[in-house]
């Protein structure tokens, strides 16, 4: 019999528009990158947890096509933060249509986030049962609209790839909002951004 205390998984779609994602995001190309999005912002200033430049550093190495949201000067790094609120949310965002490449590269973020915040000593198998929220702004540009999606999930880290994957295909979740038919097609930047 499952345990009703077990908390469950979540997947449903993230509130977010252009006026929520950093310029830098917005004016990107369409790309594989994965943007690591900033953990709060004070008096308009991005804030990051300390040791996420080490985590980018880390995951370049690795591979993984990944960078800050924001500029290095507009930038500020926290040590204020408790584990359990770093470890449990991480926001991303991506500028084109999310494949399964771009899937794992998320999660191999989140894992490594995780990883950090619990300890370098701390066995992958504990990693994985970490309970994380993985939140995805998916951009997406044609000739003219740009559709801003967000993806929240919310489980263990070991399930998040297949409930992402699971998402993706789902209609009712990623279903790309309608345009604004008063909105004018030749309107460029955040204003030409649907939510």
């Amino acid at each position: 019999m499952p345990d009703i205390n077990e908390p469950q998984d979540a997947v449903m779609p993230w509130r977010v528009s252009a006026a929520d994602l950093p310029a830098m995001v917005l004016d990107a190309p369409a790309c594989d990158r994965v943007f690591l999005l900033p953990d709060s912002s004070v008096d308009g200033v991005a804030m990051y947890r300390d040791d996420v430049a080490g985590m980018v550093k880390t995951l370049r190495h690795r591979g993984m096509d990944i960078d800050f949201a924001v500029a290095r000067e507009d930038r500020r790094y926290l040590s204020e933060y408790s584990a359990t609120a770093v470890v449990s949310t991480m926001c991303v965002a991506v500028v084109t249509t999310l494949t399964a490449d771009l899937v794992k590269s998320i999660v191999l973020a989140a894992w490594q986030r995780a990883r950090s915040s619990l300890g370098a000593d701390c066995p992958p198998e504990q990693v994985d049962e970490a309970r994380v929220t993985v939140k995805v702004a998916e951009i997406v540009r044609t000739d003219r609209e740009t559709a801003i999606r967000g993806l929240e999930i919310t489980s263990r880290l070991a399930d998040i790839e297949s409930l992402i994957q699971a998402a993706v295909s789902d209609p009712a979740i990623t279903e790309q909002p309608p345009a604004d038919p008063h909105q004018d097609p030749d309107a460029a930047g955040p204003e030409g951004t649907t939510e």
